[in-house]
C-alpha cells in the first residue's frame, strides 16, 4: 500500500513537470522570467522628527521645505510658535532591475522603484519612483520613462538623513522623459533629454497641474556636459520650459499667453578617500516643479479683454554637502545651503484683495514667493553596521518673510527660524 502511494506521488510530480516546449512557450509569455537574475534592493527606514515650530512640508512635514511665516493673533501671541513630534516610515522603499536581452548590438535594462510617501494629501499608500528603461550602446545610452530630472544630478547629490535632500536650495524632481547619452570618450558624457511634468507640476491660476504645460505643446529641454577626473566629477547644465497658463481670459474670450523660462546649473563633485565634498550653483526662473521657492507673475493687464503678458521670478541657489570618512563605520557631514530670490527682469502687478484680504484675482504664482532667501544648515552622523544604518542629524532653517514689490523683490523681511532633530534607522535588503 504504502509503495503504491509512493509511486503515485512520483508520477504525479513528473507529470506536473513542464515540457522543454511548455518553458519556451512559458518565455513568451512571460519574458521577465527568462532573464533573471532580477536585482531586487531597498530598504526600511524608521523616522523620528521634533521641529521647534510649525512649518511647511508634506507628508506630516517629514519633507520638510521652511518655517512657517509668523501669524500673530489678537494678543500679538504668534500661533506658529508651536512645537511638533512625529514617527513615519513613509520612505521605505523597493528598488527593482531586469536584465534584457540585446537589442541591435545594445544590452537593455528595465528599472522600477516605489515607495510608500504616497502623494498630495493621501500618505503612506505605495507611489511610483522610478519607471524607466535603458539602451546602451559602447558610446550611446537611451532613457525612456520616469527618472529624474536633469537638472538633479545623482553623483552630485546631497546626502542629508532628511527626506527633504537640500530641498528647496536643490532641485528635486523626477519627470516622464526622453534621455539620451553621448560618450565621445571615457571621461565626458554630452546629455540631451525631453521631459514633461506628473508628480511633480507647475503653478498657476488653478494651482499646482500639469495642464500649463500640456498645453504649451512644447516639452522641457535640457543639454548638460559631465565629465569626470579620476573619482571627481564635474558639469554644466541648461534647461528650458514653456508654460501656457490660460486658454481663456477672466472676459471669456480665447487668451494667447505663455511664458519661457530657463535654469542654468554648475556642479562638482570633489571624492577623495577620506572626504568627499559636492556643491552646486544655480540660476533658476519659475522652478516650482522642481520644488525651489519663486514663481511667476503678470507684467501687464490688458485692460479691454484681460489678456496678460508674464515675467519669471527669478532666484539663484548654492550648497555644499561634505562627509568624512576616516572611520569606516562612523561617518560625519553636513548639508549648508541658500535660496535667494533676486526678482524679475520687468515689474509685475500684485494680487487683487477684498476688504476681507481674500484675493479676487491672482497675478503671483509659485512657492514661497513671499520670501526673500531661505538658509539651511545641518550638520549629521551616520553609524553603519552590516545591512543597519543609524542617523541623526540636526537641522536649522531660516526663512526672511517679507512683501514682494513690483520689481519682483520681498522687501521689509522679518526671519523666522526652525530647530529640527531628526533620528533615522535603516535596514538595507
Amino acid at each position: 500500500m504504502k509503495r503504491t502511494l509512493l509511486m503515485a506521488v512520483i508520477s504525479a510530480l513528473v507529470i506536473c513537470q513542464p515540457s522543454h516546449a511548455e518553458i519556451k512557450e512559458e518565455k513568451k509569455l512571460y519574458p521577465l522570467q527568462a532573464y533573471l537574475p532580477i536585482r531586487i534592493s531597498g530598504y526600511i527606514k524608521w523616522e523620528s522628527y521634533g521641529d521647534s515650530r510649525q512649518v511647511f512640508g508634506f507628508r506630516d512635514d517629514q519633507d520638510l521645505y521652511y518655517p512657517e511665516n509668523k501669524d500673530l493673533d489678537a494678543n500679538c501671541q504668534d500661533i506658529n510658535a508651536n512645537g511638533q513630534f512625529q514617527m513615519a516610515a513613509l520612505q521605505s522603499r523597493l528598488h527593482i532591475e531586469a536584465d534584457g536581452p540585446n537589442i541591435s548590438q545594445a544590452t537593455s535594462l528595465g528599472v522600477i522603484e516605489a515607495d510608500f510617501f504616497g502623494k498630495a494629501g493621501i500618505s503612506n499608500i505605495v507611489r511610483l519612483r522610478h519607471a524607466y528603461l535603458q539602451l546602451l550602446w559602447e558610446r550611446v545610452a537611451i532613457c525612456a520613462g520616469q527618472y529624474w530630472h536633469p537638472l538633479y544630478v545623482p553623483e552630485v547629490d546631497v546626502r542629508t538623513v532628511s527626506f527633504n535632500a537640500g530641498a528647496p536650495m536643490e532641485t528635486f524632481s523626477r519627470n516622464p522623459q526622453l534621455r539620451i547619452t553621448y560618450k565621445p570618450t571615457t571621461h565626458t558624457d554630452f546629455i540631451f533629454a525631453a521631459s514633461t511634468e506628473f508628480d511633480f507640476p507647475s503653478d498657476g491660476p488653478i494651482g499646482g497641474s500639469t495642464t500649463y504645460m500640456r498645453n504649451a505643446i512644447v516639452p522641457m529641454l535640457d543639454a548638460q556636459i559631465k565629465t569626470n577626473w579620476r573619482e571627481h566629477v564635474f558639469g554644466v547644465g541648461l534647461d528650458y520650459k514653456r508654460i501656457v497658463p490660460r486658454l481663456q481670459t477672466n472676459t471669456g474670450v480665447k487668451a494667447h499667453e505663455s511664458l519661457n523660462s530657463f535654469s542654468v546649473i554648475a556642479y562638482s563633485a570633489l571624492n577623495w578617500e577620506k572626504v568627499s565634498t559636492h556643491n552646486k550653483f544655480m540660476f533658476v526662473q519659475n522652478a516650482v516643479d522642481q520644488n525651489m521657492t519663486g514663481g511667476y507673475a503678470a507684467h501687464c493687464v490688458d485692460a479691454t479683454d484681460d489678456h496678460r503678458e508674464y515675467a519669471n521670478l527669478n532666484g539663484i541657489a548654492f550648497w555644499n554637502d561634505t562627509e568624512f570618512n576616516y572611520h569606516n563605520k562612523f561617518i560625519p557631514g553636513w548639508f549648508i545651503g541658500i535660496i535667494k530670490n533676486i526678482g524679475a527682469r520687468e515689474t509685475i502687478l500684485q494680487n487683487v484683495t477684498n476688504d476681507d484680504g481674500n484675493i479676487t484675482d491672482q497675478r503671483i504664482f509659485g512657492l514661497g514667493t513671499d520670501i526673500d532667501y531661505i538658509f539651511r544648515i545641518s550638520p549629521r552622523l551616520t553609524w553603519k553596521a552590516n545591512n543597519f544604518k543609524f542617523g541623526a542629524e540636526f537641522e536649522y532653517t531660516r526663512a526672511a518673510y517679507g512683501t514682494i514689490n513690483n520689481k519682483g523683490d520681498v522687501i521689509n523681511t522679518d526671519p523666522v527660524g526652525n530647530f529640527r532633530v531628526l533620528l533615522a534607522l535603516f535596514y538595507y535588503l
